[in-house]
């Protein structure tokens, strides 16, 4: 899968309650402070394209300085990795008064809106800023959460975390969607897949960013791989094969094109024996839509990947691709 983790900075704070706050959001913020913090913005998105640390330090409170100084570098390293561009754009703003400091506060994007979402945080100082930002990928899109607090007449990032947000222009909340219909459709390994994604999206500044029907999609989620364990144990032996290959696990891979499904398998036979191994993958393809009912449908491919040894998870193992395209 494309997900790079979610990378954070934050400061850690003793929470002794909650904060009640005055907000405003987006437009009904006042324009000078918006024009403040958007090239605060700005520098944030420039140090990470530059993979410039020390630019970006320099934004810091000197909490966040000292909690990152062991940390800064690495977290800039891999953000450079896929901040590729300077183009960025605003999902929301907003802008705090906090009743008291050192507390944990919230602020909600409506309550009962499907897209509605809740961000949680300490409130560190007095007035806070939350700046969303969404770099403009292609294939995805990371979610930029940075949380200023006001230190006299300065800005300075409390807060500062890096997450997938969408895959292909699709939210979390678009895949819970998608999950529903293709569940209603009985093709619950898409279903499952669906779910797989979500699981990597629904929170793109870790424990920060919560969607309003987070409990929804969890429950969905739990209750759709309940059923495709019970369904579809793995590994499973191919017995309409000759050479009994097993399958080892379904998975969603991204590709330039979108996600599409893969079929990790072990086989007999020697990766090397390519011309075997092609007969074994033909004949798995010609069943594999019975073995999964609907993995083979509406998309346009379906991926292979063989192996002679199991994966462990720690260490690489040798593999063999294979691709089926469905509209052939």
């Amino acid at each position: 899968m494309i997900k790079i983790g979610t990378l954070f900075l934050f400061i850690v704070t003793v929470l002794f309650g909650c904060s009640v706050s005055s907000e405003n959001w987006n437009d009904h913020i006042d324009t000078a402070t918006r024009a403040e913090i958007k090239i605060l913005d700005n520098k944030v998105i420039e140090a990470f394209n530059e993979g410039n640390p020390q630019e970006l330090e320099k934004l810091f409170s000197e909490e966040l300085k000292k909690k990152s100084e062991n940390e800064l570098t690495a977290f800039v390293d891999k953000a450079h990795q896929f901040l590729k561009t300077k183009d960025y754009s605003l999902l929301d703003e907003y802008l705090a008064t906090n009743s008291a400091t050192g507390t944990t506060a919230t602020a909600m994007k409506g309550i009962s809106g499907e897209y509605d979402y809740k961000i949680t945080y300490t409130a560190v100082t007095k007035e806070t800023y939350i700046s969303l930002l969404l770099d403009n990928g292609k294939a995805n899109k990371h979610l930029i959460t940075c949380i200023y607090g006001k230190y006299g007449n300065d800005w300075k990032l409390n807060v500062l975390r890096i997450g997938d947000y969408s895959y292909f222009g699709k939210t979390a909340v678009d895949f819970y969607k998608q999950a529903k219909l293709n569940y209603e459709k009985g093709n619950i390994i898409d279903a499952a897949s669906d779910v797989s994604v979500i699981q990597q999206i629904a929170t793109p500044a870790d424990n920060i960013f919560h969607y309003q029907n987070a409990e929804t999609m969890a429950a969905f989620a739990n209750k759709v791989l309940t059923e495709v364990n019970a369904k579809f144990p793995l590994p499973k032996k191919v017995e309409e094969i000759k050479t009994n290959p097993q399958i080892l696990n379904v998975i969603p891979i991204a590709m330039a094109e979108g996600i599409y499904p893969s079929v990790g398998y072990l086989s007999k036979i020697n990766l090397k024996d390519t011309v075997s191994l092609k007969k074994e993958n033909d004949e798995l393809k010609n069943i594999i839509g019975k073995i999964f009912p609907g993995i083979d449908k509406e998309k346009k491919y379906v991926f292979f990947k063989a192996y002679n040894e199991i994966p462990n998870g720690k260490t690489s193992v040798d593999t063999y691709g294979f691709i089926l395209n469905t509209s052939k």
